[in-house]
Order: structure tokens, then C-alpha cells, then sequence
């Protein structure tokens, strides 16, 4: 994720009683109101009174997805307001609101500050007490989740400096949240295995490079997230925490506002995806096949890159579902089906009770799935990838390496027939395990055949092999999708 140079580096990798007090719409003179704003407050689980605002955009008319802004102890919710000035008689374009777009946001005062400060002000609070905002945090979510306006299942947190701890903690576990940006954030070992823990989850984390607590924080809480979509933004000279939105508009006044950066970054996170859809077609010699197919997630896009999912004889698609959403999650389209005789496309009998000149025919099978999903709209019917385990790896191959529209392919295990590596054209990841030394040994001559086409060689201990390294290893699937990534030219 590059915003421009002013970066000292970029990296893209990887219940409760809802109270509507009084409402008025925020205005310009002159102007229509963008937001229609409301006071709130709700009960935090041990009963504390939150209050806070909730902005929604005259613009929406259906249920929209919302974004809780989580201020700092050194704060209040007015850091959010955005409004702050950048010259002389010159204020700021943007505010994080604002940048938003449709999203309905919620900026809450967060215990012992503002207006929720009764019945004893943060200052005054012991470590267990500045813990319990982690509920500040749960309750907002939920308040939101209930919210007529609101999509319950699209809502995303920002939160600031000390209390992104207590928002990691009191969001990392709610399915309801689809992303999460924290500026400047500071946490502590709890809250960082946290993030390791959903791996469906993007993070975005924001530092200054003076900031060195802030900046060691957020370059670990990265670290441990394994989703592909998340982002680690390292900064130069602009403070720390919402101040860095003040001190980069006062720096680069005629630059893009970070503001919308992290706005943009998170409205792509919580757009609606109409996930996976039941899918069939056939095959050139009669076989009708079954499969799921999921558009990338966000949907609405255009010549997106598409992936091949092929399983192997002893399994069906399934053992692909987790792959197949983090695909979807990273920008690309899915194709994860069953190949003749096994799951659901047994219409002509089971892989087994098959003659063998038979399943010597599934190639077909991934032909047709390679025109099926490049016959998709969404589809760039050229950036195709083929991800294959254990006998899949031959099926798939033998049906792509004359294949245009194929860019990039993975074997997890397997043993093709040498022709067809030779005669592919594009880059290959060969994934072998050591306890199995015939297709160790295979994949390191082809990798040697391979290797100035982009390929690359990974070996791994012991006999697991193909999708059951996924089990054992949980860095093997992100790893895939940041191998496709560049492949595809997902950005």
C-alpha cells in the first residue's frame, strides 16, 4: 500500500441497552448537511454509561455498513471531527468521518473521558479499570449492530494510541467486524495473539518513525496478522496517534489526506460480497461439474485476476474452503470445484468405480473450469492461477501448460508428467514435503528446469503432504496468495 514518497516505507502483505438521546443534523452555511448527527449512549456490560455520536450520510438510503472511531485516553471523541486547521483562515478537506464515504460512523467518549467520565475520570483509573474500555468497545459494536441503518455484519473499528489494546480486545472476536485500523496503537502480548487469531480479519497499522513505541507495536501487531489484506504504513515526522491526519495536512497541504487513505483502505475492507455462489458446468465429454464460485470480495469489479482450485482424489473442494475465502479476501475470484467422481459431480459414477482411462480424462475438467471462469464478467480472462494438490497437480497441469490464459500455478505435492513442465510458461511454486523423496526429488529437477521463469522451490519436513500441510503449517495459505499476488498483478 504506497500513498508516495513522504513514506519511510510502505508494506502490503498480509449486550447492552441502546438509548437515543437527541438529534440534529450537522450543516455548512450555504450548504447542504452531509451527515445527519445523533447524541447517543448505551450500557457497557459492567453498566458504565458510554456516550457518543452517531453520524449517518444523508446519503443512505439502505442498511450501510459503520465504522466505530475509538479515541485515545490523551482524547476525547472531538479528535474525530476532523475541522483542524492547516494554515492561516485554511482547515483541513477531509476529516476521517468524511472520508468514509457511506459508511455510518459512531465516535464514543470513551470511559472516565468526555461525557462519560461519571462516575470517575480515567486518570484516576487502575490497570484493570483502563482494561474494562475493551467493553466500551463491545458495546459500541453492539449498539451499532442493532442500529436500524446499520449492516450488523460490515462494521469496522479505528481506535488510537493505548486504547488500541482495548480495541483489538473487545472487537478481535466479534465476526461482526470486518476491519480494523489503528494509528499509532500500543498493546500488549495478550492483544497481539489475538490478531493472530482470525485470520479473516485485514489490519491496517499506521506509524511515525519518531514514534519508536508506537512504531514497534504496530510493525508486530502486522506481523502477527494473517491476512493477506493487511497493510503496515510507516510514516515520516507527523506525530502519532488521529495527530498524524493534523500533521500530514499541515506538511503536505496539496497532497491526498491521509485521512483518506485509511478511509479508502477501510471502505474497501466492508464492502458487501455476495460470497460464494453454487455452481455447475461441463465438460467436453459429457461430465456435468459441481463447484462453488466467489467473486472477489467487495464484488464490483472488473477484469479481477481468477484462481483454480483442484483438489485431490482422496478428498473433494472442501478441503480448499479456507484458501478459497482468503483468495476472495485478497482481490481475486475463486473457482473451487469437485472433479468428476468425487463430491458432487458424480452424476457418471464415483472416481474409484471408474475405469482408469476415465479419470485419465479429468483434465477436461479443469479446461472447463478454466473457461467457465474466465467466461465470468468480473473476469481478466488472461490472469488466471491454478492452485492443485496431490493427483489435481496432474490433472491441472496437463490442461494449463499450453494455456494462455494460465499466469502462475501451484503444486502442493504431487507428480506431474515432466512434458507438460517443460512445456509450461509460467511461473510455478513447488511445494514438496522431504518425507516423500520421490516428489522431493521430481520437484527439485523441475524447479532446476523452471527456476528462470519465476518459479520457486519450497521443501517442508515430514510426510505430510499437499492440502494436509495446511493443518500443520498455518503460514502455507497466506503464503499462496502472496505468491499469486504479484503473479496475477493484484495491486
Amino acid at each position: 500500500m504506497a500513498i508516495n514518497g513522504k513514506f519511510l516505507t510502505s508494506v502490503a502483505a498480509w449486550l447492552l441497552c441502546p438509548l437515543a438521546i437527541t438529534a440534529a443534523a450537522q450543516s455548512n452555511a450555504g450548504s447542504a448537511p452531509a451527515f445527519t448527527e445523533t447524541e447517543i449512549s448505551f450500557k457497557a456490560e459492567d453498566g458504565w454509561m458510554i456516550y457518543g455520536t452517531l453520524s449517518v450520510p444523508v446519503s443512505v438510503r439502505t442498511k450501510a455498513p459503520a465504522v466505530l472511531l475509538v479515541h485515545s485516553p490523551a482524547h476525547d471523541r472531538d479528535i474525530y471531527r476532523g475541522q483542524h486547521q492547516v494554515g492561516v483562515n485554511t482547515f483541513a478537506k477531509q476529516s476521517l468521518r468524511s472520508a468514509l464515504g457511506d459508511a455510518i460512523t459512531l465516535r464514543i467518549d470513551i470511559r472516565g473521558r468526555g461525557r462519560s467520565s461519571e462516575p470517575r475520570e480515567y486518570h484516576n483509573f487502575t490497570p484493570e479499570q483502563r482494561a474494562r474500555v475493551a467493553l466500551d468497545v463491545s458495546g459500541a459494536i453492539e449498539f451499532l449492530s442493532r442500529h436500524a441503518q446499520v449492516d450488523g455484519s460490515r462494521i469496522g473499528v479505528v481506535a488510537e494510541g493505548a486504547s488500541a489494546e482495548a480495541a483489538v480486545n473487545g472487537a478481535f472476536r466479534d465476526q461482526r467486524v470486518r476491519a480494523m485500523a489503528l494509528l499509532s496503537g500500543r498493546m500488549g502480548a495478550a492483544a497481539k495473539e489475538l490478531i493472530a487469531s482470525r485470520a479473516d480479519l485485514p489490519l491496517l497499522c499506521l506509524a511515525s518513525k519518531e514514534d519508536k513505541a508506537g512504531l514497534v507495536d504496530m510493525a508486530e501487531a502486522y506481523s502477527r496478522s494473517r491476512n493477506p489484506m493487511s497493510d503496515l504504513t510507516l510514516l515520516r515526522d507527523v506525530g502519532a496517534g488521529n495527530s498524524m491526519f493534523i500533521m500530514w495536512a499541515n506538511k503536505y497541504p496539496d497532497e491526498k489526506p491521509l485521512e483518506m487513505t485509511v478511509g479508502e483502505w477501510l471502505a474497501a475492507r466492508l464492502k458487501d460480497s455476495p460470497g460464494a455462489q453454487e455452481v455447475s458446468f461441463k465438460t467436453e465429454d459429457g461430465w456435468t461439474l459441481h463447484g462453488s464460485y466467489r467473486p472477489p470480495q467487495g464484488g464490483g469489479q472488473t477484469n479481477a485476476p481468477g484462481v483454480i482450485l483442484i483438489h485431490s482424489y482422496l478428498t473433494d473442494r472442501r478441503v480448499f474452503d479456507g484458501l478459497e475465502q482468503r483468495l476472495s479476501a485478497a482481490g481475486m475470484a475463486v473457482l473451487n470445484f469437485d472433479f468428476r467422481g468425487r463430491g458432487k459431480s458424480q452424476g457418471k459414477g464415483a472416481y474409484f468405480d471408474l475405469p482408469q482411462p476415465e479419470r485419465d480424462r479429468a483434465y477436461l475438467d479443469v479446461k472447463a473450469a478454466t473457461d467457465f471462469l474466465a467466461s465470468q464478467k468480473a473476469i481478466g480472462a488472461d490472469r488466471i492461477a491454478i492452485v492443485a494438490s496431490s493427483i489435481g497437480v496432474k490433472y491441472g497441469l496437463k490442461a494449463a501448460a499450453a494455456d494462455a490464459r494460465i499466469r502462475s500455478f501451484v503444486m502442493l505435492g504431487g507428480m506431474p508428467d515432466r512434458p507438460d513442465v517443460e512445456k509450461a510458461r509460467f511461473p510455478i511454486l513447488f511445494v514438496a514435503s522431504q518425507g516423500l523423496p520421490p516428489i522431493t526429488q521430481a520437484f527439485r529437477e523441475f524447479y532446476k528446469l523452471h527456476k528462470d521463469r519465476g518459479s520457486h522451490l519450497l521443501e517442508y519436513e515430514g510426510g505430510s503432504v499437499g492440502y494436509q500441510l495446511f493443518e500443520l503449517d498455518e503460514s502455507i495459505e497466506p503464503m499462496i496468495v502472496r505468491w499469486l499476488r504479484p503473479q496475477l498483478t493484484v495491486p
